[in-house]
């Protein structure tokens, strides 16, 4: 699934599966790099949603 469909909640799952395979040592030491530059493009998708979210809803509050 590319980034720009996921929801917030289906990235932070993925991000977190992620985190545990690093964490146990389970990504072989050639997927880590892959790996860690997908958990970040994750990290800056969930951060741009709540940006996002954080100023729509300060629009709304705002009226």
């Amino acid at each position: 699934m590319e980034l720009k469909e996921m929801s917030y909640e289906s990235a932070i799952e993925y991000l977190e599966k992620l985190a545990r395979e690093m964490e146990t040592g389970e990504v072989p030491i050639d997927q880590l790099v892959p790996k860690l530059t997908q958990a970040q493009q994750l990290l800056q998708f969930c951060k741009d949603k709540l940006t996002k979210a954080d100023e729509e809803i300060q629009k709304l509050l705002s009226e």
